[in-house]
């Protein structure tokens, strides 16, 4: 299995890296690389488990940057883009690009990937997962029984997939995940261990979104009106995280009695109208503490909690870990 890389607009020759079959090993291997140019200045960082290629990486950029990429193996790799932008064109032009923006991921299948990516921010963060079809028919064969998943027909048609039409904001349970990836300090076997429960939680996540997406589509039934009114009344709650609000206020604004209200909701959700809003506000918050450098009183405030320790006891009940603990951990990135 060899990879190719090429710096195309500073024409230098093609660095090839080769890899055992099957990404086969035994013990855990680290590899750290760095590159010192007038143009880069780059620290890379592999970790080889059986199956499974993690890659951390920071790049300092003085210009863009075209890399030639070829890799004459399939390729299945989830890729959180934590700060910078990747663009990625096929030279085949029939088959599937990929963009990965700012603080986003995906996860793609590319059968035959050779083309070019594109690296234009001058600062970037990347944290990515390369693994084999037979590593993750291995650890999720239950989910490879599904012959509906739209993913496992990809694999079996060699066709292109990923996961999102276009890259996702990285949630913070992911966050957390990469989070204790880097900063494990356990040494060998145990971090192994480690490392290969981690991963498996990681995957396990996007086969559930994989799942979420399967499942919307089979069961949404409510005609074009119902379902236009509970988007409607979700994006109200979106804007209305830092407020009270009732069913009868929501649906007085939608116009529709709060029974159909609440039953079409959970059709489309997933969840009761009011857990469907606690979860939004927890999410903010979410994102405000991984994000800003905010006091944990005002993110209170800022969704719809009066009192900080009545946040704090929300926050610890549904997340299992106090709002400053996130924040302290997100930092370590």
């Amino acid at each position: 299995m060899i990879s190719s890389f090429k710096i195309k607009n500073y024409h230098k020759e093609a660095v090839l890296t080769e890899y055992q079959p099957d990404l086969k090993n035994e013990m855990i291997d680290e590899v750290k690389t760095s590159l010192n140019t007038h143009f880069s200045k780059s620290k890379n960082k592999e970790i080889l488990l059986d199956g499974v290629i993690i890659n951390m990486r920071k790049d300092y950029l003085s210009s863009p940057i075209l890399l030639e990429v070829a890799h004459d193996f399939p390729y299945l790799k989830v890729h959180f883009e934590i700060e910078g932008k990747l663009e990625y064109i096929p030279d085949n032009k029939n088959e599937m690009s990929i963009t990965i923006n700012n603080g986003s991921y995906n996860f793609f299948y590319l059968p035959k990937p050779k083309g070019v990516i594109s690296l234009k921010s001058k600062k970037r963060k990347e944290f990515s997962i390369l693994v084999t079809e037979d590593y993750l028919r291995k650890s999720f064969k239950h989910y490879f029984e599904k012959k509906d998943a739209s993913f496992i027909k990809s694999l079996k048609k060699k066709t292109s997939y990923k996961l999102f039409p276009e890259s996702k904001v990285i949630p913070v349970d992911l966050l957390l995940i990469i989070s204790d990836i880097i900063n494990c300090s356990f040494q060998k076997e145990i971090k192994q261990v480690y490392l290969e429960s981690k991963v498996k939680e990681l995957f396990s996540y996007l086969f559930s979104e994989m799942d979420s997406q399967t499942t919307e589509k089979k069961e949404i039934k409510l005609n074009e009106i119902e379902y236009n009114q509970v988007v409607k009344s979700e994006k109200i709650l979106q804007k209305n995280i830092h407020k009270t609000i009732t069913i009868s206020d929501l649906s007085q604004l939608i116009g529709v009695n709060e029974y159909k209200l609440k039953r079409n909701f959970k059709i489309v959700y997933k969840k009761p109208v009011f857990r469907y809003f606690t979860d939004l506000r927890m999410e903010k918050a979410k994102q405000m503490l991984v994000k800003n450098n905010v006091d944990v009183s005002d993110v209170a405030v800022a969704v719809g909690y009066k009192n900080p320790q009545h946040f704090t006891v929300a926050f610890k009940k549904k997340y299992n870990y106090v709002p400053s603990k996130l924040r302290n951990k997100v930092k370590n990135l």
